[in-house]
Formats: C-alpha cells, sequence, structure tokens
C-alpha cells in the first residue's frame, strides 16, 4: 500500500492514520508495522506503506539481541546512519538499497507483552532531532491498529 493508498479493513486505516501522524510530525519513507508471532520466533509484517518493495506477511527471524532486548522494554531505536544500526538488522543491504539509511522503531506493548514495531526509515541522516514526543504518541494509537488486526485475523478463523 503506498502512502496515498485507500486502507481497505480497519486494522490498515488504524495503521494509516499512525503513517500520517508520523509523516507530520517526524517524516518517513517507509513505514512498515512488525507484528510478533506469539507461537513463533519470528516477526511479520502486517502493515507497509511500499508494498512492492516490503510486501505484507513477509516473515523474518526474531533473534534475541540487545536490540530486541530493548524492544521488550518498551525503548523506541533510533539511529540516523546505516553504521548505526547495521549491526542489529540482517537485512541492511537491502534496506540501503532502497535508499534508506535512518531509522526509528517503536515498540508497541500491551502490559508486558509485545505486540510488535513501528518501523519508520528514512534517508541518511533524516532522524536527529527530538522524535519521542511524536513517538509515545504513535504507539498510543497503534495499539488499537494491532487489537483490529487481531479482530480481523478472528473473523478469518471463523
Amino acid at each position: 500500500m503506498s502512502i496515498n493508498a485507500r486502507p481497505v479493513t480497519d486494522y490498515e486505516a488504524a495503521f494509516a492514520a499512525v503513517s500520517d501522524l508520523l509523516q507530520q510530525r517526524i517524516g518517513h519513507k517507509l513505514l512498515t508495522v512488525s507484528r510478533v508471532l506469539p507461537d513463533e520466533a519470528s516477526v511479520e509484517r502486517i502493515y507497509t506503506t511500499q508494498p512492492e518493495a516490503y510486501p505484507v506477511h513477509g516473515k523474518k527471524p526474531r533473534d534475541h539481541t540487545e536490540w530486541t532486548a530493548l524492544m521488550e522494554r518498551g525503548e523506541c531505536f533510533v539511529a540516523s546512519q546505516p553504521e548505526d544500526f547495521g549491526p542489529h538488522f540482517s537485512d541492511l543491504p537491502t534496506i540501503v538499497r532502497h535508499g534508506l539509511g535512518a531509522v526509528i522503531n517503536i515498540p508497541v506493548l500491551e502490559g508486558t507483552r509485545m505486540l510488535g514495531t513501528l518501523n519508520l526509515l528514512d534517508a541518511a541522516g533524516a532522524y536527529t532531532g527530538p522524535v519521542l514526543d511524536a513517538c509515545v504518541e504513535a504507539r498510543g494509537l497503534a495499539a488499537k491498529g494491532f487489537a483490529l488486526y487481531e479482530q480481523w485475523l478472528a473473523q478469518r478463523a471463523a
């Protein structure tokens, strides 16, 4: 789904609102939303503003690294240059190939359970100013999107 595409489900509309908020407050070339799969050691992309390059339902392993521990504690990760986040991202070459070199990861938790992350990417050097207030605001909106996604899954399974 491109940034201007019309959402089709309630959860897509919720994540589109998150994308709009973050675009206005911080800016991004790409926003993806990754959901922690509760019964697997992986995460699944459930929303993207660039489906051609980063399609929904793409999965990748959930490693237990310093970055994972940071996310599980509910702390945002901000890096303005590829060398600042490269050690934590196995897909760094793909990210850089798409002209992206700065990242913000915003964990979304429900109590102590990690639901997933909001992943903003932009050109190298993009994220140097204050971003944490917008991250906290987006996290609240995203929790609604995750709840709507769970409802959507339950409806599909029924």
